[in-house]
């Protein structure tokens, strides 16, 4: 029996002034569901409109029947024209994670930090690479260099080291996953990543507005935009 999948969004503006982070949900043609988030970087207007222009272009391409990779393409190709169409966009940009679920397996592609969590039997794990310097800044704690503290509040750690601005890109992720029934997938702008993975394992099986929420109470100062796509494995 062919696996169904169930899937909402929600988003929440943060402690920002603006809303970067763009996103959609869509059942293609072929039954398979694609979900698709970007986070956006460049100023109030230039993140608001490369986030938007990758997740149309994404979307487009992916209506059209093409593959994950040509979509990533066609939405760093529409970033470029963007900028070139505009001079007060030069240098805007976004990160890009989407996934395709159809039956019992998940195909992904994500460029920039956005996560992409698996949550099954409780824990959380994520499936794809983190295209920021915050995993090297991880591994200076590792090594003793610097404290656990100091890692969270390094003026690096968000800096990316790979983004979809209408360069070639040198950084992709790509994967595909088997899952289980009960399985819950959740595609994140790094908004999300202001709570600890426990509260997010614990969240997951409700509704997504509720894990939503649960990030601005945190009260971190200048809390960033967050988008959460849930996608569950209902058998």
């Amino acid at each position: 029996m062919a696996a169904e999948w169930r899937g909402e969004g929600g988003q929440d503006q943060g402690a920002r002034p603006y809303q970067e982070d763009s996103w959609a949900l869509r059942t293609l043609p072929d039954g398979s569901m694609l979900a698709v988030i970007a986070d956006g970087m460049g100023g109030h207007a230039g993140g608001a409109v490369a986030s938007k222009l990758v997740v149309d272009a994404f979307l487009k391409a992916l209506e059209g029947g093409r593959p994950l990779a040509e979509g990533l393409q066609d939405a760093n190709a529409a970033v470029k024209a963007g900028a070139v169409a505009k001079a007060e966009l030069a240098g805007m940009g976004s990160t890009l994670l989407a996934a395709l679920v159809k039956d019992d397996k998940v195909h992904w592609i994500s460029v920039g930090d956005s996560p992409f969590y698996l949550v099954a039997n409780g824990r959380l794990e994520r499936l794809n690479s983190d295209h920021s310097f915050a995993p090297q800044i991880d591994a200076m704690v590792e090594r003793g260099m610097i404290t656990a503290e100091e890692a969270a509040n390094h003026p690096g750690r968000h800096t990316l080291r790979e983004a979809v601005m209408g360069e070639p890109l040198t950084l992709i992720d790509e994967g595909n996953r088997r899952l289980d029934a009960g399985a819950i997938l959740l595609l994140c702008s790094d908004g999300v990543e202001s709570l600890p993975h426990e509260q997010i394992a614990a969240a997951a099986p409700h509704p997504v507005r509720r894990l939503v929420e649960m990030v601005p109470a945190v009260g971190k100062p200048h809390q960033d935009n967050v988008t959460i796509i849930k996608l569950e494995r209902q058998k």
